[in-house]
């Protein structure tokens, strides 16, 4: 058992899931402001079709126009509230973009940690067999002069 799989094993794996579950909420908050924009340019193309398509000149009731002020106000209405959305959703993805990113940083961070944690055991293995093999030639060394 490898005992930087003990020491950073769970911590790395806990971490990847949390970027993991970031990066997946992320989407869902860019699938939802895609969705929000597109109603928000409907809205828009229905009030601008009202706009050309109302009663401007010439015999007209004003029921028309009453009816076709009130559509376009309730339109406009409509479009502030739907942008006040889209505002709100953009707010949340720049929140969890950060989220993510740090996310990020943090597993990787860890990755680091283990590295050199396997790079100093490496290091230390190195040196003891070092030690050893000098250990050893003394000896063989010492050995032979007698």
């Amino acid at each position: 058992m490898d005992i930087s799989n003990v020491r950073f094993g769970t911590l790395l794996k806990v971490r990847k899931y949390q970027e993991k579950k970031a990066q997946e909420e992320l989407v869902q908050i860019r699938t939802k402001k895609m969705q929000e924009e597109a109603t928000l340019v409907n809205l828009a193309q229905k009030r601008e079709a009202e706009i050309n398509a109302s009663p401007q000149s010439g015999k007209v009731k004003a029921s028309e126009v009453q009816t076709s002020r009130a559509f376009i106000k309730k339109l406009t209405k409509e479009i502030q509230a739907q942008q006040k959305k889209v505002d709100e959703i953009e707010k949340q993805e720049s929140v969890k973009t950060d989220e993510v990113i740090e996310r990020k940083k943090e597993k990787e961070m860890i990755e680091t940690l283990e590295e050199k944690y396997r790079s100093q055991l490496a290091k230390e293995r190195e040196r003891k067999e070092q030690r050893i093999m000098d250990v050893l030639a003394q000896r063989m060394y010492s050995e032979n002069k007698e």
